[in-house]
């Protein structure tokens, strides 16, 4: 009886090994692509070169910025994004510069349960590429400027379901702008919301 009851359980443990996959499957992560929108603030920094420059005249650098953004993560630490921003304006008395940027950025991310080893919805990410900016003013006879360049920035991101994220972020717009223009860093301190198709 000893020696039967002994044959069941081995028998009952080998069935279930034999139903756990080998190796065990990687926690699930979110993945495939999204979309966005974004909100904020911008600065431009120094400010009020090139066409809006001299003059003793008071500068205002910030403005609100806004923007939409579309990605892939196609891996549970990497994703791909491309994005559009509007800075807003930069106004010096009646006179004022718009700016907007397309990017396309790659993002590092790091969730905290692997860092902690322990269940959690936030991750920490970083994200980096290059941009095309495009700028406009109300100063007479002075035409739009294009450029490229580089941007960089990081920030916070909390996944309330499977679907939905959110997230706090900083972005900066390194030498935003040419010619008559001058160049600005453009900071971006905003929130996002995102949504996983």
């Amino acid at each position: 009886m000893t020696r039967l009851l002994a044959f069941s359980l081995l028998f009952i443990a080998s069935i279930a090994r034999a139903q756990t996959p080998f190796p065990p499957p990687e926690p699930t992560w979110p993945r495939g692509p999204y979309a966005g929108v974004l909100v904020g603030g911008s600065e431009a920094k120094p400010g009020c070169v090139g066409v809006l420059a001299g003059g003793g005249r008071d500068c205002d650098a910030s403005d609100v910025a806004f923007g939409l953004f579309a990605g892939d993560q196609f891996h549970r630490f990497f994703a791909a994004e491309f994005g559009y921003t509007n800075f807003g304006k930069v106004k010096a008395a009646s006179q004022s510069v718009s700016a907007d940027a397309f990017d396309i950025a790659l993002v590092g991310i790091l969730p905290l349960d692997a860092l902690l080893e322990t269940s959690s919805r936030f991750s920490l990410f970083l994200r980096a590429g290059g941009y095309r900016a495009k700028l406009n003013t109300t100063v007479a006879n002075v035409p739009d400027s294009t450029n490229s360049g580089y941007l960089y920035g990081g920030g916070v991101q909390y996944d309330i379901t499977q679907k939905i994220g959110v997230r706090a972020l900083f972005q900066r717009y390194k030498r935003v702008g040419r010619e008559q223009y001058g160049n600005n860093n453009y900071d971006v301190l905003a929130i996002s919301a995102l949504y996983r198709f």
